[in-house]
């Protein structure tokens, strides 16, 4: 079971990134969701250009990334994905499932 937190925490509270799946149950973990103050930080000039690029973790899942790979051999490739923490680990631990995106 996921609980929703905020991306905006995360960014205030580094250290929330350490806490503990919920124990709730087993296979339980948090899905970071972009909120109102975050989408705040990642504008500027007034709103008028918003900030594309996710910089730092925690990936949120409420938003589909493109992911890049270049390569001096072969042409760039972008890859449309989201990024889901997963089950029984803290989100320091920087593990996700990739599931790749298709359709419109």
């Amino acid at each position: 079971m996921y609980v929703t937190r905020p991306l905006s925490l995360y960014r205030k509270s580094p250290n929330a990134l350490e806490d503990e799946p919920p124990a709730e149950g087993p296979y339980s973990g948090y899905l970071v969701i972009t909120d109102e103050e975050a989408e705040e930080q990642d504008t500027f000039c007034f709103g008028a250009i918003k900030r594309k690029a996710v910089e730092k973790l925690p990936f949120p899942q409420d938003k589909i990334l493109n992911v890049v790979h270049s390569s001096e051999v072969e042409e760039t490739m972008v890859t449309r994905v989201w990024f889901i923490p997963v089950l029984d680990q803290p989100l320091a631990s920087n593990h996700y499932y990739v599931i790749r995106a298709k359709g419109r």
